[in-house]
This record gives structure tokens, sequence and C-alpha cells, in this order.
């Protein structure tokens, strides 16, 4: 059997167009894995407050705003605690320390808490503990992914 110059030209280009469709699909894959590297995959949130060497047991809580939300940081019988500074009710509004009962309160719903931001008394719900790391010293707080 005879080859045309034809048949040879279509043999010849078969190995290209693999590698075309090669690249292309390398291409793709990485497009596709820069866009969810970068959207699909947030950071967490942390905000450094200070040394941890600077909360005391029986310190009044300190509270702090980031452009994620306000929070309380306290040392509690020797714990460091960082907690939300809104409660889980539907309408809450910011809590305050009540330095006279040693309490959170939220003035919307009466509710109060404990230090470590466990319900007390009024409608029930806690205050969000948030996670809290202490590298070299300094004392860092987990605002999650927001």
């Amino acid at each position: 059997m005879v080859k045309t110059s034809g048949e040879e030209t279509l043999n010849n280009s078969r190995p290209f167009a693999y590698l075309g469709l090669f690249l292309a699909l390398v291409l793709l894959a990485s497009v596709f894995t820069w866009i969810l590297v970068r959207f699909g995959a947030p950071n967490p949130t942390r905000v450094e407050v200070g040394a941890a060497s600077d909360y005391l047991p029986g310190q009044e809580p300190r509270l702090f705003g980031a452009e994620n939300g306000y929070f309380f940081v306290l040392n509690f019988d020797g714990e460091l605690i960082a907690v939300t500074a809104r409660s889980s009710h539907k309408h809450s509004c910011q809590v305050h320390w009540d330095a006279m009962r040693n309490i959170f309160l939220d003035p919307c719903t009466g509710t109060q808490f404990y230090p470590q931001g466990t319900y007390r008394n009024g409608p029930p719900g806690e205050l969000e503990r948030l996670p809290i790391q202490v590298q070299d010293g300094r004392l860092w707080v987990n605002l999650g992914y927001r």
C-alpha cells in the first residue's frame, strides 16, 4: 500500500495535536488550581492582643475591636480566654463587662454570662469562645474564617 503525501502530513501532525491538547489541559488545570487556592481556601483571621504575661488573673477583661467584630480577652483562674462580644441571641447587642457583679451582660436581653462565656441567667445562650495561641510570648486570637 502506497501512502499519499496527504496521509503522511496527517500522520506527522497527530503528535503535535496531542501535545497541544496536553498543554491546553495543563494550562486549564493550573488556572483552576490558582482560582481554588486564591478564592476557595480562606485564611483564618488572627489578631495579636499583646504579651501573654500582661493578662493577670483577676483583671477585668479587655475589649478589642477588629474588622470582624469585637471580642474580650481575659485570664480566668490562670487560663487565657477569648470570647466574642455578641451573644447568640437573634437580636443581640454587644455585651459589656459588669465589674460589680463580675459577669458579662447583654443589655438587650438581660442575659448574664460567667467570665468564661457560659450562660448564667436570662434567655439561654453562650458567648462564642475563640481559639487563642501564645507564640513567642505574644497572645494571638483566631477570629476564624471570616
